[in-house]
């Protein structure tokens, strides 16, 4: 119980940042919408947050080690909280796509300093179920917080208040919370190049969660307003209640999935794992025309799949890596999801509006989950996995959190 007490102030951070998080996922492209964007536009906005994303991970280390965990972290939030306000003073495509950027490198500061800070304070007999139980907390969070602006406009100024409020209040815990900070992070890098040749079908499955999770749930909301238009609450509504299926259907299969990669090849796992997301989102390409029950049901098997296997992923790097290397594989591994997500949104925007159906969108999620069944299958005929005994235990690890990056993208 120690080691939670340690941390409480850092889950407590997490929680607030992923309710701000959740509510900015939902009404950020159905403000677009709303603005006369199109659904391709919509998706290179989302990549350039990712874009973003990606330059905090890169610069977030240099940050913690000349300014501190505590002050990273605040300042961070200041910028994030107050660009979130500045959605409604600048109402064009433009003026979102320039702070949805600057939102991307906040929030990866931000969850740089929590998770570096995390690891440092717990113990290592402890580490998995903290860490199970800070992801948990965060997706939780994640998924409650759309439902705080269900039933209000998309340009309403007070979706954006409230994720506003939730973002400030993340600097409470942080701010007054008397434990010391870490140490300074290694400057060690890990190149891509290297990181590939350790685990080739991490860096696969990574990067095609990159792909098709941000593409998916960056148009998600969009289509959620054109496939449930029965639903209470108008269009946030219908997103917010899409977002939770999803989101719940990854929660409810991850745990499981992720204790049987302990005990079997975590590639076959993967492989299961995008299958069922393939299978799911073919159902929905096909046949957008089902009723929102229906809808709501496959869209939570969708999830159990799709947003289940990035954990895996890490999972199976770390077990070829030596012990030394496993902060940096899995900074690597960020970056190389952050990839995956500057290219998802823009696939998936061009996809939503292909002629010849309304479910485009998830008919692209079909084509990459098959292609990334068929590539894990190769893998591990490729390649022996590691023994079981030598394998790290799983923990739930979530992609839009960050761990510090300590990897230069130029040596890769």
């Amino acid at each position: 119980m120690a080691d939670y007490r340690n941390v409480w102030a850092l889950i407590a951070a997490a929680a607030f940042l992923q309710l701000g998080g959740g509510i900015l996922g939902v009404v950020t492209p159905l403000g677009l919408e709303t603005l006369g964007v199109s659904p391709g536009m919509i998706g290179a906005i989302a990549a350039g947050h990712a874009v973003g994303f990606m330059a905090g991970a890169w610069t977030s280390s240099n940050a913690i080690i000349l300014f501190g965990n505590i002050r990273v972290f605040s300042a961070a939030a200041a910028v994030c909280g107050a660009s979130v306000l500045a959605m409604q003073l600048a109402l064009d495509p433009i003026g979102w796509t320039v702070i949805r950027i600057v939102q991307g490198a906040a929030f990866a500061w931000m969850f740089s300093s929590i998770e570096s800070w995390l690891g440092a304070t717990v113990s290592a007999k402890s580490r998995g179920s903290v860490s199970g139980f800070y992801h948990l907390i965060a997706k939780c969070a994640l998924v409650l917080g759309p439902f705080f602006v269900a039933g209000l406009a998309p340009i309403d100024f007070r979706p954006y208040l409230w994720c506003a409020i939730f973002l400030v209040l993340s600097l409470l815990p942080v701010c007054l919370t008397r434990r010391g900070e870490p140490p300074a992070p290694s400057t060690e890098y890990f190149g891509i190049v290297r990181l590939f040749h350790l685990a080739p079908a991490a860096v696969i499955a990574v990067f095609l969660a990159g792909i098709i999770n941000s593409g998916t749930l960056a148009l998600l909301p969009i289509y959620a307003g054109v496939a449930l238009p029965d639903v209470v609450g108008g269009a946030t509504g219908a997103a917010a209640l899409a977002a939770a299926a999803a989101w719940v259907g990854g929660l409810i299969s991850q745990w499981p999935a992720g204790r049987i990669s302990d005990h079997i090849d975590r590639r076959l796992v993967i492989a299961v794992m995008a299958a069922i997301a393939g299978a799911a989102a073919l159902v929905l390409g096909l046949f957008p025309g089902l009723p929102s029950r229906t809808i709501m049901i496959v869209l939570a098997v969708w999830g159990a799949g799709s947003l289940s296997f990035y954990g895996i992923g890490v999972a199976h790097a770390i077990d070829r890596a030596e012990t030394h290397q496993i902060a940096r594989v899995m900074s690597g591994l960020l970056f190389v999801w952050a990839a995956g997500s500057v290219i998802g949104p823009p696939l998936s925007g061009f996809a939503f509006k292909l002629p010849f159906t309304q479910g485009g969108l998830f008919l692209l999620a079909a084509i990459l989950s098959g292609v990334l069944c068929f590539t894990m299958l190769i893998r591990r005929a490729a390649r022996k996995d590691v023994p079981q005994e030598a394998q790290e235990p799983w923990k739930i690890t979530l992609p839009s959190t960050a761990e510090v990056t300590e990897m230069d993208p130029r040596t890769g």
